[in-house]
């Protein structure tokens, strides 16, 4: 019996883990894949998609990083657009470890 309890109660845990707090709204849902798909037709249409990688957030909050060969310009100008874009809240972007265009 012991055995059984013991089993039980960390799986019990672990469905307890992926209860509601976790989950998004559909509000959120539709911030986050909004913003997703602005920073990737951004940067699709930069021709720097294979050169950031990034993260988006239910708020709309994009978090983006830049490879090292992406000039200081093609850095800027994406950011702008990014910044600018109606369906992303923020953006947070670096290159090389390095906040490059900080918020204002």
């Amino acid at each position: 019996m012991k055995k059984m309890t013991f089993l039980v109660i960390p799986f019990f845990l672990l469905l307890t883990g992926c209860t509601s707090e976790n989950a998004l709204t559909k509000e959120e849902m539709l911030v986050q894949a909004t913003a997703d798909i602005a920073v990737s037709e951004i940067l699709f249409d930069s021709g720097l998609d294979s050169q950031a990688s990034y993260n988006v957030r239910k708020s709309g909050h994009v978090e983006i990083e830049f490879t090292k060969e992406v000039s200081f310009f093609d850095y800027a100008l994406v950011v702008e657009k990014l910044r600018s874009h109606s369906g992303i809240t923020s953006v947070y972007a670096v290159q090389s470890g390095s906040e490059v265009c900080p918020l204002n």
